[in-house]
């Protein structure tokens, strides 16, 4: 099979995004999933930053992984109904609590530090580019 590489105009591949945000002004506990910068430098939107915590992840993936487990054994034990739903909504928690926090989009400022919290939704990105975290 024969595959072709498309290059991407106007992207370069040296910028990775290190000049926008600052890691050593991003408290310890977070991590920067993804930045998206401005296409046009006409454009006088900030970067924007997606930001997780890693001990809540931690946790969420633990607890569903608890309740694979559970629900794998209530499948080999044949178990009642009723106990079918205990892993779901323990997974439906961990998944939530994963999510929760201080998670979600912030505006990067100036100087390279997370600004503004923008919240959990993912904001109007169509004007911008991804770039590395």
């Amino acid at each position: 099979m024969r595959t072709f590489g498309i290059p991407r105009v106007g992207v370069s591949s040296h910028d990775k995004g290190s000049s926008v945000l600052d890691r050593s002004k991003v408290s310890a506990g977070l991590v920067v999933h993804r930045v998206w910068v401005p296409e046009h430098a006409s454009d006088l939107r900030r970067p924007i930053a997606y930001v997780g915590e890693r001990r809540r992840r931690i946790i969420g993936v633990v607890m569903v992984a608890l309740a694979v487990t559970l629900a794998l054994a209530a499948v080999v034990g044949q178990a009642e109904l009723w106990f079918a739903f205990a892993p779901l909504l323990i997974a439906w928690a961990g998944v939530a609590y994963a999510g929760g926090g201080r998670t979600g989009f912030y505006e990067v400022g100036d100087d390279g530090r997370l600004g503004r919290y923008l919240g959990r939704s993912k904001p109007d990105l169509g004007s911008m580019r991804r770039s590395g975290p």
